[in-house]
């Protein structure tokens, strides 16, 4: 099937607690999750959670797309390019994001953009980073920002450290959700 490093976790060996996770979200990143010991419904629970919180979806993939550029995850790249253009980035709007074209931005996007690229990058933002992005968003909404910034650079580094493949076919969100009731 791949090369990657693990052996991910067969739906016909899953437990029936593994498999109610899994059908919550079937995918390879919830099959390479089930690794772990106790952790896999957490991780999609808190990626659910995020979508709930004060950004809506259009601020939200600016910031995952974003974040898939700078760490080079395809994964989070495929599965949120069609919830981008969904909450409506366009291509080119997706493109400036994931190159940090800066001038083609308005005030707000880049503060947004900078600020996730200095996270990142530097595993901080800079305080006139936050000033500059507190003039448009309120501290909520920057706090949630920041951690959906880190969720999805976790998955990616998780995912690419353990060398998961992508998706052979796109993956339904629908009961992701239910994790958290």
């Amino acid at each position: 099937m791949s090369n990657t490093l693990v052996k991910l976790t067969e739906v016909q060996d899953m437990t029936q607690e593994q498999l109610s996770v899994y059908e919550k979200f079937p995918s390879n990143l919830t099959r390479s999750l089930l690794l772990t010991k106790c952790s896999a419904g957490s991780h999609l629970a808190l990626g659910a959670a995020l979508t709930k919180g004060y950004l809506n979806d259009y601020e939200r993939e600016i910031i995952v797309m974003r974040v898939a550029k700078l760490v080079n995850s395809e994964f989070e790249r495929i599965i949120h390019y069609p919830l981008a253009i969904k909450a409506g980035l366009t291509e080119q709007e997706i493109n400036d994001i994931e190159d940090g074209n800066y001038e083609a931005m308005d005030p707000r996007r880049k503060a947004m953009v900078k600020y996730i690229t200095e996270c990142i990058l530097a595993g901080k933002a800079s305080a006139s980073s936050f000033r500059n992005l507190n003039e448009f968003y309120s501290q909520g909404e920057i706090a949630d920002a920041t951690h959906l910034a880190g969720h999805c650079w976790m998955t990616a580094m998780y995912l690419a450290s353990l060398d998961i493949p992508l998706d052979e076919k796109e993956t339904s969100w629908s009961r992701l959700a239910e994790l958290n009731d």
